[in-house]
Parts: C-alpha cells; sequence; structure tokens
C-alpha cells in the first residue's frame, strides 16, 4: 500500500505535462456534468410504490370495498418484494397502494402488478388503471384556464380535450391531474308518467338509444371496374337527431324520445371544486412530473409548451395563468446552496492565506475546491444521481482540502528548512525535486489513510434503509466522491503545483497572528504538562459527563424543510355536501387573503374526476402561497403566521385544521398512508368498534403537550338510502331481480347509453329520472318496475326504503381494516412526545382480542434509522480500528487514536444543547462525519512524536516538539472545516433547516476535537509510550516503536 502511494506521487512529479493535462479534461468533464446533472429542492424519499385506481361510480364505500377491493388485494398478494398493500375505499373509489423494499426498480415492481391484475375478478365494466410513475415529490407545476366569456363547462371541455392532450406530450411530464370544472354530457331527463302513459318502461328507452347510435361497415362492392367501400352510417350528430330517435312502435305510431323526456346538454354529478384569489369555480390542472427526470429541464420544456397553447392553439379568450411552480423552489434552493458554498470557499482560502501567509501555498490549495467539486459531479451523472439541497448544502469544503492543506503544509515547512541550512542565493539554484518527491511521500501516506477513514465514517449513510436512506444517501455519495476527487488531486496535482511554484525564496514567514497562537498554545500546553495526571483525569470526567449529556437531547426524524408556502388542510363534518363544503371553503379562502404576507390562495374542495387523490367532499386544502420572510412588513416568523392563521380560521367549529407544506403533505401522507405525519392505526374488523377505540385514543393523546393536528381519521359518517330488496315480493309480482336493480341505477343515478361525437371529441349520453321523480325516499318509492306479464309495479311493493349511517372511508392495511389517529409533533421534539403518548395510551387502552395498535409514519422512520444507526456505527468504528491497524502496524496507536472519538463527540452534543437542537438523522450525520475528521488529527500527531523519537529526542523533548510543529496545521484543518461551514450553520434561507444540525454539531465537535488533539491527547500518548517503549533501565527499545 504504501509503495504504491509513493510511486503515484513519483510519477505526477515526472510527468508534470500529463497531470495538467488529465486536470483539463476533468474541469471540462465536470462543467458538462454539472450542466446535466437533475438539481432538485428535495430528494424524492418515499420508496418504489405503485398505485392501483378503481373507479365504479355511484357505488357505497362498503360495496366497493367487497367487489374491488378485496378482490385486487388478493391478486396482489403473490406480488415478490413488497412491504405493505395499503387502500383507502370510498364512495365510488378504491385506490390501492403497493409499496415495494428498498432497491426495487419501478419497471419491476409495474411489470408485476400489470402481470397479476388480470387475474383479480371483477364487476363487468370496471377496469383498474395503475397510476404512472410519480412519486409524491413529482408535483412541478399548478395553473388555473382563465376566461371572460366561457362557463366552466366549456373550460372543462378545452382543459380535458386540447390542454392536456398537448402538455402530455412534453417529454418527462407523468400525467395531468384535472380538479374542478364540470364533465360536459347529454342528459335524457325521462318523465315517468309519460312512460305509464304511453306503456314504456324505461329500459326500453334505454334499449333505443344505445341501439341507433351506430355506424356499420358493408365492405366493398365492385362498380365499373371500381371498388366502393360501403358505411352504413346511424351516428348522431346532435341533440335533434337524439330527440326524434324511435322508442316504440304503438299502432302505426312513432313514439319518439322527446315524447318520454326532456333532451338537454348537462354534466355529471361534481366530484370537486375549486376557487382561486376571488374566483369561486376555476378549472385547475396539476402537472406531475414522471420519478427521476431533470426537473429543470421538464419545466422549461413545459413552458414553451404552454406559451405555444396561449399563443397559437387556445381560443383568443382562454389563457393558462400558472399558481405554482417549482423552479421557484428549486431556484431559490440552488441559491441558498451556491450563497453557502461560495462563502464557504472565501473563507476557508482566507484562513489558508493569513496561516500560511504566502500566496503561492493559498493558490495551490485553493485550486482543489472546485476540482474536487467538479469531480462529485462527474461521478454523480456517472450514476445517475441527481443533486439536491440536502446534498450539496453539507459539502464542507475545509475538509475536504484539509489533506492538502497538510501536504503543502509539509512542502513548504522541508523547503523552508533546507533554505535556512543552504542559505537563499544557493537554494533558488539547487534541485529541489527529490526534497519535494520525499516530503510529500511522507505527508501522503497520512493523507491518504485519513481520507480513507473519513470515506469509511461515511459508510452508515449508506446502509441506511427507506426514507432516511434516500434522503441522505445523495449526501454521503456527494461528499464522498468530492472526498476521493480531493484526495486524487491532493497526491497528483498537489506536488506537482509545489514543486513549479516553490522554486525560489521559500521562506516561512510568521505573521503576528500566527505568532500569537503558537505562543499561546505552547504556554498552555507547557502548563499542562507540567499538572499531566490533573488533566488526563479532569479530561477523562469531561468526556463522560459530556457523553451523559447526550441522554437530555431530544430526538426527532428529520427538521422540517421550509418549502415558502404553506398547504393547510381542513377536516369537515363527513356527511357534508359540495355546495355547502364550497361556501365555506370561499369563506376561508378569503379570509386567508388578508394576510399582508399572502401572494396568492387556491382552495381545493372534494377530489380531482380521475381519482387520484382518494378523498370526499368533507376535504379542503388551501395552497396558501406566501412572500418571502424577508419582504414581511409584520416581522412574524412562519409558525407565528401559521398560529395566528389557526386563531382566525377557528371561528368555524367542529372543523380540523392541518398546517403543513405542498411537499412535504405529500410525502408524510406517502409515508403513514393517511392524511397526517404521524398516525396510530386501530387495527380489527367491526369499524364501530374500531373508531370507539380511536377516539378515546385521540382524548388521551390529546393531553400531551406538544402534539397538534390532532384528529380521528373518521370512517363512519356517510348517510345512506337503503333500498333492501324483498325476495317473497319479487317472488310475489313476477319481477325479475336485474330489472329492479338496473331500473334503480339508472332512474336515480343516471346511466350512459352511448356516446355522442363532436369532432374528435365524445360525450356520455346519460339516461336519467328527471330531478323532481328522484328528490326524496317517496318519489324513488313510487317508480315503476316490469313485472313478467307486462304490468308495472311500483319499487316500494318489492323492497324496503330505509336511511342508515354507513361507512365512508375503509382503509386497510395489510388486509385488515383500521381505523386511524392522526398527529403532527410541534414545539417539542418527536420522540419524547410520541414515547409519552406511547405510555399514556398503553395504559389506559385495553384493546379486546382480534384488535391491535399500530404507530406509524415519521416515528416509525425515526425507529427504524435509529435502530440502524446503533448497529452500523460500531461496524464502522471497528473498520477504522482495521485501517489505523494497517497504517500504524500495531494495536496500541490504532487505539490511541480512537480516543479522539468521544471528545469530539462531547463537542458536538455541547453545540447542539447550546443551540437548542433536537437530535435528528442529519445530526447523526454530522457526528458521523465528525469522527473521521477527528481521527486524522491524532494520526498526524502520534506519526510526529514518533518520528522525532526515531531521530533519537528523548521522549519529553519529542512530545513537546510533536506539539509545537503540530499547532499550525491542526488549528488550521479545523478552523477551515469549522469555518466552511459557518454559512451553513447560520443560514435561514430555504432548505436550511436540514443542514444546520449538520453544520452545528461539526463545528462544535472539531472546537473539542481540536482542544483534545493539541493538549491532551500528546500527554496521553506520552504516558502510554513511558510504559510501552522503555525498559526498566530506561532505554529505548527501537523494535517497539
Amino acid at each position: 500500500m504504501h509503495k504504491f502511494i509513493d510511486n503515484i506521487v513519483a510519477f505526477s512529479l515526472k510527468n508534470k505535462f500529463f497531470i495538467f493535462f488529465c486536470t483539463a479534461i476533468a474541469v471540462i468533464a465536470g462543467v458538462v456534468s454539472f450542466k446535466h446533472t437533475p438539481i432538485d429542492a428535495f430528494p424524492d424519499v418515499t420508496n418504489t410504490k405503485v398505485t392501483i385506481i378503481t373507479q365504479w361510480p355511484g357505488r357505497s364505500a362498503e360495496e366497493v370495498e367487497k367487489f374491488i377491493t378485496i378482490p385486487v388485494e388478493i391478486a396482489m398478494n403473490p406480488v415478490q418484494k413488497k412491504t405493505d398493500i395499503r387502500s383507502t375505499t370510498l364512495f365510488g373509489l378504491s385506490v390501492m397502494n403497493v409499496m415495494f423494499e428498498d432497491r426495487v426498480d419501478d419497471f419491476t415492481a409495474r411489470q408485476q402488478v400489470y402481470n397479476l391484475l388480470n387475474d383479480a375478478d371483477l364487476p363487468d365494466g370496471v377496469t383498474p388503471e395503475v397510476q404512472p410513475l410519480y412519486g409524491p415529490t413529482g408535483e412541478i407545476f399548478r395553473y388555473t384556464l382563465r376566461s371572460d366569456k366561457r362557463s366552466v363547462r366549456e373550460l372543462k371541455t378545452i382543459q380535458d380535450w386540447v390542454i392536456e392532450r398537448n402538455l402530455r406530450s412534453v417529454s418527462g411530464v407523468a400525467d395531468i391531474v384535472s380538479f374542478g370544472g364540470e364533465v360536459k354530457t347529454f342528459e335524457v331527463s325521462v318523465n315517468p308518467h309519460q312512460l305509464i302513459n304511453y306503456g314504456i318502461t324505461s329500459l326500453e328507452l334505454y334499449d333505443a338509444i344505445a341501439k341507433s347510435n351506430i355506424n356499420v361497415g358493408g365492405d366493398v362492392i365492385t362498380k365499373s371496374s371500381q371498388a366502393y367501400v360501403v358505411r352504413g352510417i346511424g351516428l348522431i350528430n346532435d341533440l335533434e337527431e337524439l330527440r326524434n330517435i324511435v322508442v316504440k312502435n304503438i299502432n302505426g305510431t312513432p313514439i319518439l324520445v322527446k315524447n318520454l323526456a326532456d333532451v338537454h346538454e348537462s354534466c355529471l354529478p361534481r366530484l370537486g371544486q375549486v376557487g382561486r384569489m376571488d374566483e369561486d369555480d376555476v378549472v385547475q390542472g396539476i402537472v406531475v412530473m414522471r420519478k427521476g427526470e431533470n426537473p429543470g429541464e421538464v419545466i422549461a420544456n413545459l413552458k414553451d409548451k404552454i406559451e405555444d397553447l396561449n399563443q397559437n392553439i387556445l381560443p383568443k379568450d382562454v389563457k393558462i395563468v400558472s399558481f405554482y411552480d417549482r423552479e421557484d423552489l428549486v431556484n431559490l434552493a440552488v441559491k441558498t446552496v451556491t450563497h453557502n458554498l461560495i462563502e464557504g470557499i472565501l473563507l476557508v482560502t482566507f484562513i489558508v492565506l493569513i496561516f500560511m501567509a504566502d500566496w503561492r501555498t493559498t493558490v495551490i490549495v485553493a485550486v482543489v475546491i472546485p476540482l474536487a467539486l467538479l469531480f462529485a459531479f462527474i461521478c454523480l451523472r456517472a450514476m445517475g444521481m441527481s443533486a439536491n439541497l440536502l446534498s450539496m448544502g453539507a459539502i464542507d469544503f475545509g475538509i475536504i482540502i484539509d489533506g492538502a492543506v497538510v501536504m503543502v503544509e509539509g512542502v513548504f515547512v522541508a523547503l523552508d528548512k533546507k533554505a535556512r541550512q543552504v542559505g537563499m542565493p544557493a537554494f533558488n539554484v539547487m534541485s529541489k525535486m527529490g526534497l519535494i518527491r520525499n516530503t510529500a511521500k511522507d505527508k501522503a501516506k497520512a493523507v491518504f489513510f485519513s481520507k480513507l477513514i473519513i470515506i469509511t465514517a461515511l459508510i452508515p449513510i449508506f446502509s441506511f434503509q427507506k426514507v432516511e436512506g434516500k434522503m441522505f444517501s445523495p449526501l454521503a455519495y456527494t461528499l464522498g466522491f468530492a472526498l476521493l476527487g480531493a484526495l486524487i488531486f491532493t497526491l497528483t496535482l498537489v506536488p506537482v503545483m509545489s514543486s513549479m511554484l516553490l522554486k525560489k525564496n521559500v521562506r516561512e514567514k510568521n505573521n503576528r497572528f500566527v505568532r500569537f497562537i503558537n505562543a499561546k498554545c505552547t504556554a498552555l500546553f507547557d502548563l499542562f504538562y507540567a499538572h499531566r495526571k490533573l488533566t488526563i483525569g479532569l479530561a477523562t470526567v469531561i468526556a463522560g459527563v459530556g457523553l451523559w449529556l447526550f441522554s437530555f437531547l431530544g430526538t426527532e426524524f428529520l427538521p422540517q424543510l421550509n418549502e415558502g408556502s404553506i398547504y393547510i388542510r381542513a377536516t369537515l363534518p363527513q356527511s357534508i355536501s359540495l355546495d355547502e363544503s364550497v361556501t365555506l371553503a370561499n369563506k376561508m379562502r378569503r379570509k386567508l387573503l388578508t394576510f399582508s404576507e399572502v401572494r396568492q390562495v387556491l382552495s381545493q374542495t372534494g377530489r380531482p374526476n380521475d381519482g387520484t387523490d382518494a378523498t370526499g367532499f368533507y376535504n379542503i386544502e388551501f395552497h396558501v402561497d406566501i412572500y418571502p420572510e424577508k419582504e414581511w412588513e409584520s416581522k412574524l416568523t412562519k409558525m407565528e403566521l401559521i398560529d395566528k392563521m389557526q386563531e382566525d380560521l377557528s371561528i368555524y367549529p367542529g372543523i380540523d385544521f392541518n398546517f403543513s407544506q405542498p411537499i412535504t403533505d405529500n410525502v408524510e401522507e406517502a409515508a403513514s398512508g393517511v392524511k397526517g405525519s404521524i398516525a396510530v392505526k386501530v387495527f380489527g374488523k367491526d369499524l364501530y368498534e374500531s373508531e370507539k377505540y380511536a377516539v378515546q385514543i385521540e382524548k388521551i393523546l390529546g393531553t400531551v403537550q406538544g402534539i397538534e393536528d390532532l384528529g380521528v381519521i373518521r370512517n363512519i359518517g356517510q348517510p345512506e338510502l337503503r333500498i333492501e330488496l324483498n325476495e317473497g315480493q319479487l317472488a310475489r309480482y313476477g319481477v325479475a331481480k336485474e330489472d329492479v336493480q338496473s331500473i334503480i341505477e339508472m332512474a336515480i343515478g343516471g346511466k350512459s347509453a352511448s356516446l355522442l361525437y363532436e369532432d374528435e371529441r365524445k360525450f356520455n349520453i346519460m339516461v336519467r329520472y328527471s330531478e323532481q321523480f328522484r328528490q326524496n325516499e317517496e318519489e324513488i318509492g313510487k317508480i315503476l318496475v316490469p313485472a313478467m306479464d307486462g304490468t308495472m309495479v311500483p319499487i316500494k311493493e318489492l323492497a324496503d326504503i330505509t336511511n342508515i349511517t354507513g361507512p365512508l372511508l375503509i382503509f386497510r392495511d395489510n388486509h385488515a381494516r383500521f381505523c386511524a389517529v392522526k398527529f403532527s409533533v410541534r414545539g417539542r421534539d418527536m420522540g419524547t412526545a410520541v414515547a409519552e403518548a406511547q405510555k399514556k395510551v398503553n395504559a389506559s387502552v385495553h384493546l379486546p382480542t382480534g384488535y391491535s395498535l399500530k404507530w406509524t409514519g415519521d416515528f416509525e422512520n425515526q425507529q427504524r434509522a435509529t435502530k440502524r444507526l446503533a448497529q452500523v456505527v460500531p461496524i464502522s468504528i471497528a473498520i477504522i480500528f482495521i485501517i489505523l491497524f494497517i497504517l500504524f502496524s500495531n494495536a496500541r496507536d490504532a487505539g490511541l487514536v480512537l480516543l479522539n472519538v468521544p471528545f469530539a463527540a462531547v463537542g458536538g452534543i455541547v453545540a447542539l444543547l447550546i443551540t437548542r437542537f433536537n437530535f435528528s438523522i442529519s445530526a447523526g450525520i454530522g457526528f458521523i462525519a465528525l469522527f473521521g475528521i477527528c481521527i486524522q488529527n491524532g494520526v498526524i500527531m502520534i506519526s510526529d512524536i514518533k518520528a522525532n523519537l526515531k531521530l533519537g529526542s528523548p521522549l519529553e523533548e519529542a512530545t513537546k516538539e510533536g506539539v509545537r510543529s503540530r499547532i499550525r496545521p491542526v488549528i488550521m484543518t479545523a478552523a477551515m472545516a469549522a469555518i466552511g461551514l459557518l454559512p451553513a450553520a447560520m443560514s435561514h434561507g430555504i432548505g436550511s433547516e436540514s443542514q444546520r444540525p449538520l453544520a452545528i454539531v461539526i463545528i462544535g465537535g472539531l472546537i473539542g476535537a481540536t482542544f483534545f488533539a493539541l493538549f491532551v491527547f500528546p500527554l496521553i500518548v506520552e504516558v502510554v509510550y513511558e510504559r510501552m517503549l522503555y525498559d526498566k533501565n530506561g532505554k529505548l527499545l527501537q523494535r517497539r516503536i
């Protein structure tokens, strides 16, 4: 190994031109990669999942569960490598998510689901759809349509038939979700009195329409040597033709559709409505991006397409107006990161200049920074990974270039020593290659091993699973690649540049600042040296107390990210109608607009027509777009603004509010499976029972401090009008059951008899009773059904019509129904809040057999990640020990170096306590990176002391000399690493929340580690060496060094 490192340095110094040539290629490749690496604000953290959406309009939740959800669940059972099957069933819709293990690629997952879906035994005419490939962070653009002349029905038609088609063709777009507006249909409103007068049943009317809207082909006839294609044209072209369809011929008189029904343009029953600013009813489109695409490129293409639509394709009065654009967030995030990076680079370079006081060495070190970054981009591009705020924000240049600093400093000191021996004029003339080569080789070993150790320390991050793995492995990769790049350039480019730049007048200029630090540190060390035992004892106590303080730290999963907008979800009473819900939504939206911090608000009530969001009329969501915090006149913080909004909205009684952010909201829902960040699921067969326990749990959770947004996600609450057929009566009147059922379905709900084409667009022709004949139980009871002998029997004679309250939503997870209590934790750390909640719940809620509890969401993730850390950190420390063992070829020195770890940890823990940050996964990663850095100091210190011993200095002298020669590089590398992260620790920009704990841990830890490495560590080394390296007579045993 040592030989290999020596050869690299020697080769570089021999072939200078080749090294520069390679560097130039690396720069070009790096710039190209940087341009093409997708940059997103947040990583997509959810696991691979496939969503199956099945719509069965007009059916109650229990029906849909029985005939659709359960059969699809059973069909999905054989899917390999799945973790969960979760489903939500509600009126007319079943949404099932099949979740997969880590590292299952989307293609395999989807392929399995497609193959098995055909085995599901479903009712006729029901086709499950697999949702296009996108994750919860895929929403990149929202727009609404604006027109002064057209109704929402016309706009919805344009949206569905023109805009959606065009936008779907943009590469990288997975789906367009239309929300709001009315879906145009043609309705045949039947008058039952007329049916009775003419003796016609509604089924006959339905059949007549279905059969008379058809084109046929009659193949080819030959006529005077030409072939003519025969077409029988019978399609209905307009409403007039529809009115004139003959239903029946009575004694030679044709009875037409218009004699029995009113035919007019109408719309499907609405499932949702959208309001924006002061417009109460608009058509919204949500553009979702495919997984793994580059948002920058997709949004750019999308905007070109929208521009084209607005200019050339859409009618002049219709415009697409954007509401939310992910690019703004990405740009802000990139700005935050670039700002931190540039500040970091400048600060680090400045420190090198102060300590080395020579522009040449500063240039050599500063060149490594951009090169290492570009190298990281080349590797990211090669692995097909994207860069995001988290991974870029945590790059610390101090850590990356300290190797280069150690190398340059070593060469510089050696040259300076030589110059003093031979005098400057002679030095300027002589060849210094050999000297540079030997010094560089010497330092290369320490640099190589210390970088290897830092990269090893990152291993735990790669082993994370699920959410935290996807969140932080990009960070570990980016940092790992940058370190690797820095290592390569330190071993090749740095010696070459040193040999070219440091040819003449190399003199260590000890400026005042460095002299001051040297004098103070030496004096302090001498003081400690005089009281060795006391110092070592005190240090041990401090380390013990510091590690014990860790138990006072709160724990959370991930710090909240600030996306620069607020997402509010209001949950109304379950049985509310759409109109009532929309009225409330409009009032609340206008209330939110009164805040001066708010730029614009969009409200969504209900669900989109394609079933992508499993919810009902009781669900209102507000997307509140706010101005950047710097521009607020009120000087509130975002949390205070949310509290104020909550206060203003609390005038509406009986409504649950949940405050989140657009992307976070989607991610949390994907993690916990319900609309909230943490959920307690009560599993059990009987929904009424489960809900009773859920309400009990909610009451208990309400007593825990810090738990907010608390609510039971209620399953029961859908008023139902039941028409239960009586077998005896059916037999008595001789009525076929299917006739009754199809009349109920058609007369009340409406049934599509056929399609009417307008150019490329097609619309349903719905047959349905006029409103006054189906508005209450009495009218429904009068609907007539034909018996076998042609007589007509009213439904009330054949069935019992009753009102009951049934399930509105049915949640299932792994084949069992559950009821959930959702909550989030604010103003307190998650770990202790949930622990307290669990304790209280377990003490007072006792579930009968067949019922069970499960805590899921963020909390589940945190538990898993913490467990993972506890397993992997010891392993990585063991690997570091092995690397040290290879370096020193004895266990004694390797063990001594590891003593640096607890002291670094203490610094980090104290820093977190002082800044009031919780221990989250990002802080944990800060600790991991910190251990790598602090070990480097120990390695170099021991190497120096041993080198002095080999030269024959007595132990005391060797130790003191070792400390003296290391003061400048140790303090310099620590200051660089700490100050390089200062901008990240201080920043409050969008996306800084996850960088700050990480930066704070490293800065605090480095202060502790530096102090220990300079003042305590050498004393311990000396005590150990005194015992192990000398025989009884005090003679040094060379072979033991």
